[in-house]
């Protein structure tokens, strides 16, 4: 029997320059383990909008991948939110696509790939892993993204094959619909830069006397609050027993978006110190080295849909979590992962979680990242992955 192909497409970045990424990446390896040729389609920020699809593929992780451009102008929007015909041109490489996956895909681009697929007796599958917010953007984009996410999400998406979606609050809004699974944000354990030796992590950690606190990632516009972390800490100023890191953004841009807190930043002085943009393995050896991950977000239908990947890096990596109660991170609270949940973005919440951990010994937190964790390795999720794709079209 011949192997059957299955293609993913979507506006991920192989192999990781955003989150998508590494979902796609560890979802494909499943199928992987299930038998499939796994075909990836992503976007490419350094292509020009006229470049050929043919022209572009590269290998993944033993994958193939293809590259649409990802649009930068008017034109290049319009024509990325309805057409299909780069996937059209992959689609006719390969003698045995089954199935396709599109991830968090435009609404009309998505009716047109269902479409495609209904006459060429193909399964379509949506990955569904965030509901968009139209706040704080123009009135016109504003229009688009909010029509866009009604047609994809109210409708679209629930005529299709199955669903893979991201939280219970996805799961439990598609219950009517046909073969849903839920699946979380995944790892794969085996790679090099989740290998890590906890002894040696553990002495890392003590060779410095203060917590380390990390906040690792880009807030965006609506997303992380990461100003309130910095309100908190400017409260707890009396205490000079932590270090807090925050990687992936710099000062100067943190300044930009905030620009009436330099003066907070300067009092907080050495004990905040912002690293900018690292790539994802060095990232990682900090976060490994840190006695806590902080992040924290509002509950919104946009953080409750989605599922934090810094949450799954922090887990992984034996760090403790200080975040909100959003999600579905409340199923994970246990005596081994030391959690602290926030019951919503207050700085005054924060502040009292903080002062808890800055009066406490540095041990308590180091006692709490002393086991692996493979709560999210990729392996796990081998049954509901068959299941998706073994169920019959309803």
């Amino acid at each position: 029997m011949s192997v059957v192909d299955i293609l993913y497409v979507g506006g991920f970045e192989m192999p990781d320059k955003n989150a998508a990424a590494h979902r796609v990446l560890s979802n494909g390896k499943i199928f992987r383990e299930l038998g499939y040729n796994v075909i990836f389609i992503d976007v490419d920020k350094n292509l020009s909008f006229n470049t050929d699809i043919l022209s572009t593929f590269k290998n993944v992780q033993g994958f193939d991948c293809w590259s649409v451009p990802y649009p930068k102008t008017y034109t290049d929007w319009i024509n990325y939110l309805s057409n299909i015909a780069s996937i059209k041109v992959i689609a006719r490489k390969y003698s045995n696509i089954k199935f396709v996956i599109a991830y968090n895909y435009p609404a009309l681009a998505l009716r047109n790939l269902k479409l495609f697929c209904k006459k060429n007796d193909v399964r379509i599958i949506a990955d569904c892993t965030e509901w968009y917010s139209t706040k704080g953007t123009n009135v016109v984009f504003r229009i688009i993204k909010g029509l866009d996410s009604f047609l994809r999400m109210r409708v679209i998406q629930k005529q299709l094959d199955g669903l893979i979606v991201i939280s219970k609050y996805l799961e439990q809004y598609y219950a009517d619909c046909k073969n849903v699974v839920r699946i979380p944000p995944l790892v794969d354990i085996s790679e090099q830069k989740w290998r890590f030796d906890l002894s040696e992590q553990y002495e890392n950690k003590a060779k410095l006397d203060k917590i380390r606190l990390i906040y690792s990632g880009n807030p965006g516009k609506n997303k992380d609050k990461l100003s309130n972390i910095v309100d908190s800490l400017y409260t707890l100023n009396r205490f000079d027993n932590y270090l807090m890191e925050i990687v992936g953004i710099s000062k100067d841009d943190f300044l930009v978006s905030y620009p009436d807190y330099k003066e907070k930043i300067e009092i907080l002085g050495s004990k905040i110190s912002f690293v900018g943009k690292v790539s994802h393995e060095e990232s990682l050896k900090k976060l490994k080295n840190a006695d806590y991950s902080i992040f924290i977000r509002d509950k919104t239908r946009v953080t409750m849909a989605g599922f934090p990947t810094k949450f799954v890096e922090s887990i992984t990596c034996s760090t403790s979590v200080i975040t909100s109660d959003v999600s579905d991170l409340r199923d994970y609270l246990s005596d081994d992962l030391k959690m602290h949940l926030i019951e919503n973005d207050s700085v005054a919440n924060i502040t009292k979680v903080l002062e808890s951990i800055f009066s406490s010994d540095k041990s308590d937190a180091m006692q709490r990242g002393k086991q692996n964790n493979d709560s999210f390795h990729f392996m796990k999720y081998q049954e509901s992955m068959r299941k998706l794709l073994s169920d019959k079209r309803g």
